[in-house]
């Protein structure tokens, strides 16, 4: 889940660029355009977020095992696995953080076209 998420969330933010530098260079765009970004940007902001979520908890169950069900830690035999796993985890917060921001100023630049 945490590689489809980010893998289709990453192809959004390439359309969405494409369509942003169009934009650039053609000025006139319409509301409902903005809203379209507007919408789906919470969307994959939900998204990111929540395979981010789900893929903390398979790490954490990783570094400190589960004693309800048996599972042993396994980020003592298998460092390597669970240091590449802290690196991704600390991206995706990273990108989600970095998402709100993106959606806040879509929204916001959506605000200001309605008003004007």
């Amino acid at each position: 889940y945490f590689i489809a998420a980010l893998s289709v969330t990453g192809f959004y933010s390439i359309i969405t660029t494409l369509a942003s530098l169009s934009i650039v260079l053609n000025p006139t765009y319409s509301k409902t355009f903005l809203l379209f970004f507007a919408f789906f940007d919470v969307v994959f902001v939900g998204i990111v977020a929540s395979a981010t979520g789900a893929a903390g908890a398979v790490g954490y169950i990783g570094l400190k095992g589960n004693t309800h069900v048996g599972w042993t830690k396994i980020c003592n035999v298998y460092d390597k696995f669970c240091r590449y796993t802290a690196g991704s985890l600390a991206l995706s917060l990273f990108a989600a953080i970095l998402l709100v921001l993106l959606s806040m100023l879509s929204t916001f630049t959506l605000y200001k076209k309605i008003r004007d």
